[in-house]
């Protein structure tokens, strides 16, 4: 790992899915509204917490999770 590098959270799309599976107060269209953002953050080889919580407050933003998702989400960090 380099000197800026930031250690990924999440690395594969497996990891993802068993991450927001454990987030019960999702439902099935937000999980996947979740997944299908933080999907597209696989490309650099993963997701660091930075672009998790990015994600996140983007999709709260955008009204597409509740702010009770985004508290939960944040907690797999």
């Amino acid at each position: 790992m380099g000197f800026f590098s930031s250690p990924k959270k999440f690395s594969s799309r497996n990891d993802i899915k068993e991450a927001l599976y454990n987030v019960h107060s999702l439902s099935f269209e937000e999980r996947q509204k979740v997944f299908d953002a933080l999907e597209q953050e696989l490309d650099g080889g993963g997701v660091t917490s930075e672009e998790f919580k990015k994600t996140i407050k983007r999709l709260r933003f955008e009204h597409k999770i509740s702010e009770i998702d985004r508290d939960n989400l944040l907690k797999l960090l």
